[in-house]
């Protein structure tokens, strides 16, 4: 029996005219705009997030600016309770009232194909 979702989960996509002109940081595939919750976890944390955009290759999330994020330590990224990613952060920024961090992608642990489609779906 799959067990309920206690939130109703969406994303909002952007269209390709609304990401910002000129660089995009030295990275080889720029990243879509796409706001969704996900949960974030590692070594004894499990803490709840809102993606910022993403690409095949990585993503950023928007966190609690008390979340002790570590560089380079590995972790998980839990989308839609079907796609699980094994990240790497690479990158972190503090806002008001927020941390905005860049993950790598190392590995699709969980909904591949998932994970495939949703990327397909922002890049068009």
């Amino acid at each position: 029996m799959a067990s309920k979702c206690p939130f109703t989960v969406g994303a909002k996509f952007m269209s390709k005219s609304d990401l910002p002109q000129g660089s995009f940081s030295g990275r080889s595939l720029p990243r879509a705009p796409v706001v969704m919750p996900c949960r974030l976890s590692w070594a004894g944390v499990d803490a709840l997030a809102i993606t910022r955009n993403l690409s095949p290759s990585g993503l950023a999330l928007s966190l609690s600016e008390t979340i002790p994020l570590k560089m380079k330590e590995k972790a998980q990224i839990h989308l839609h309770n079907r796609i699980t990613l094994q990240v790497v952060p690479v990158h972190a920024r503090h806002e008001p009232g927020r941390l905005v961090a860049g993950f790598k992608v190392a590995t699709i642990e969980k909904g591949a194909q998932e994970w495939n489609d949703l990327v397909a779906k922002v890049e068009r």
